[in-house]
């Protein structure tokens, strides 16, 4: 029980910590890339693809890491390294984030081998790298649409999060949000954070509590997505295309200002406490109680799997 308690003040203590932030730096958007994180991939790869178009100024990112995309390091750096790519052309000024598995899963968030039993000195280099996608993703100069085709949970809830314009297929078989706490663990700070800016404190709360899996409709009730695509209408690729270009229509420097003042904040904030964050999540993932739930939950996969 102790240890418990231990836990759960740290965590309130680092809620209050980070909520005491001050933003300092307006130039932030721009320069957290120049953070000194390397990332193992710049260019296409066996786990994603960047599709790039100077002539319409649009860039496609298309992951496709078997079976459901989910997000291992590597992958996580891969995503990364990818954004950064379509970043240095500045031809480019919009990128579409979406799925080419034919299962049409979106991302089903975090590799959770990573967490179970995990190499205790890959785990930090991991949990960094998921703190830096969200930067690179969240604070790009490029107008970034998330084009969601299949399931989207936890992690995979959070790149679509990053995104400034979100579209969903309109299959009630196809689910969206931070159902973290249903694995016995809990989405850190800032993402929560971003979860209660896109789709208000009360909903945010409730969700965060159950673990809630929103249909398409209920995540364009609440704020989740921005659109649905119905099957029979436009296909969902051609409705990101036409949003990128929407964005596009935007001056540039106008439109990096604007997310700069909305985003800046929440950018200042994680950049400020990333080690914090990360010894937080090292301790909390590996205590006996969660990686007995996680244990539980990868046997019962194994098993539906067989």
């Amino acid at each position: 029980m102790s240890v418990h308690v231990s836990q759960s003040a740290h965590k309130i203590q680092l809620w209050r910590r980070l909520g005491s932030v001050q933003y300092r730096d307006s130039s932030l958007l721009q320069r957290q890339h120049l953070s000194s994180f390397s990332s193992k991939a710049d260019r296409n790869d066996d786990l994603v693809t960047l599709e790039a178009s100077p002539d319409t100024g649009v860039a496609t990112l298309r992951m496709h890491r078997s079976p459901a995309n989910s997000l291992s390091m590597e992958m996580m750096q891969s995503i990364s390294g990818a954004i950064r790519k379509a970043e240095s052309d500045r031809k480019i000024q919009s990128l579409i984030l979406t799925s080419s598995l034919p299962s049409g899963i979106f991302s089903a968030g975090l590799e959770l081998t990573e967490l179970y039993q995990p190499d205790l000195a890959r785990l930090p280099k991991f949990w960094e790298s998921f703190q830096q996608l969200y930067l690179d993703l969240y604070g790009s100069r490029l107008s970034t649409i998330a084009s969601i085709g299949g399931p989207a949970p936890a992690a995979g809830c959070m790149l679509s999060l990053s995104c400034d314009y979100r579209i969903m297929t309109d299959n009630p078989k196809c689910t969206i949000g931070l159902n973290e706490s249903q694995l016995g663990i809990v989405a850190p700070p800032w993402l929560a954070q971003q979860y209660i800016d896109v789709i208000g404190n009360r909903n945010a709360e409730l969700a965060l509590l159950l673990g809630t899996l929103f249909t398409p409709q209920q995540a364009l009730t609440v704020g989740l997505v921005d659109e649905l695509v119905c099957s029979g209408d436009s296909s969902i690729d051609e409705m990101a295309q036409r949003k990128a270009a929407e964005f596009i229509r935007i001056p540039p420097k106008a439109r990096v200002a604007a997310k700069e003042l909305t985003r800046g904040t929440q950018i200042a904030k994680l950049s400020g406490n990333r080690e914090e964050d990360t010894e937080f999540f090292c301790s909390f993932v590996t205590t006996d109680t969660v990686q007995k739930t996680l244990g539980s939950y990868l046997e019962m996969l194994a098993k539906r799997k067989k």
